[in-house]
């Protein structure tokens, strides 16, 4: 009853801020159940944070119904979500639970996010290839693996140089096996000219950028101890029809729709958000229990979270 209550709470609060991309609230509350599981006492370090709101309704926040990532976007960039206004969520609540002592990423309108919502103690804009932390300083790190990393060996490297002995890292991680279902990229591979370069852009380097960071599950675990780390946990799910799902969803007009919803005043846009997203929310549901592979199994996982532990490397 517990997980589903988790299920239920976490697809309406996701829902809530990607409410124009309803299948992203698929993937981050799977992700979020399957981290979840994982130990999350003690003190942490949360590496690739974004702007903080994946981790902060994962472990039990919620924002006002009037915010989303939507309200304050830029067309212009190619991520469009790289802006930030400040004072704009004075209601967001703290969380004591976890210890969230220091989250870092590689933006800083990200971070100044995570401020604002309160989440972390301590936040940084920092390269994942070149830490600002002491050797062996750190007991646990949650790697939520960001985008943009540049080297992803480097930047695992640099999380086992921070790990205390015997420290924990929970890591969540790509399955290859869904190479596959990457839509907009293989419409864009097939299909010449306009179309071709039209499917390349809702693709957006999505394809290049996670398929970098898959592997098989046992090639993972011939990573992990060439790199000091031994599995302790590990949990998988996301069908790889609801990444296909995930892929296309509503990408095609997104920039339409952001521009339908930006352009009526705040309660005018709520009360038409909370009507899209109460017709959604049933479909997400069914969705969720159908091919999250969670409940019924829907054939290979998209995603891998991982309780990991820092063991000697055999050569120090």
């Amino acid at each position: 009853m517990n997980h589903l209550r988790f299920i239920f709470s976490r697809l309406w609060r996701y829902l809530n801020i990607y409410f124009l991309k309803p299948h992203d609230a698929i993937n981050d509350t799977l992700t979020a159940s399957l981290l979840y599981r994982l130990d999350w006492s003690d003190s942490v370090v949360e590496i690739g944070s974004g702007d903080g709101v994946y981790s902060y309704i994962m472990h039990g926040g919620s924002f006002p119904l009037w915010f989303d990532r939507y309200l304050l976007t830029d067309l212009t960039k190619q991520d469009i979500y790289d802006t930030h206004q400040n004072a704009v969520l004075l209601s967001a609540v703290s969380l004591d639970d976890p210890n969230i002592c220091l989250a870092i990423d590689a933006k800083q309108t990200h971070v100044s996010k995570i401020k604002e919502i309160g989440f972390a103690k301590h936040c940084v804009v920092s390269a994942y290839e070149a830490l600002p932390l002491a050797s062996a300083s750190v007991s646990k790190v949650f790697y939520y693996t960001p985008h943009g990393l540049r080297d992803h060996e480097q930047a695992i490297n640099e999380a086992y140089r921070i790990l205390a002995p015997d420290g924990d890292m929970l890591i969540l991680l790509y399955d290859k096996k869904f190479e596959s279902s990457f839509l907009c990229y293989r419409i864009a591979m097939l299909m010449p000219g306009r179309i071709g370069r039209y499917f390349a852009r809702m693709d957006n380097g999505r394809f290049d950028e996670i398929t970098n960071l898959a592997k098989s599950p046992s090639q993972w675990e011939i990573f992990f101890a060439q790199h000091g780390l031994t599995i302790v946990a590990r949990h998988s799910g996301l069908s790889c029809f609801a990444w296909k799902a995930y892929d296309i969803q509503t990408r095609p007009v997104l920039k339409p729709l952001i521009r339908f919803f930006n352009s009526f005043s705040v309660p005018i846009r709520t009360a038409l958000k909370l009507l899209w997203m109460t017709i959604w929310y049933p479909y997400l549901v069914l969705f969720y229990f159908l091919f999250s592979n969670e409940f019924l199994m829907a054939g290979s996982n998209c995603f891998l979270a991982f309780q990991l532990k820092k063991i000697e490397l055999r050569d120090q």
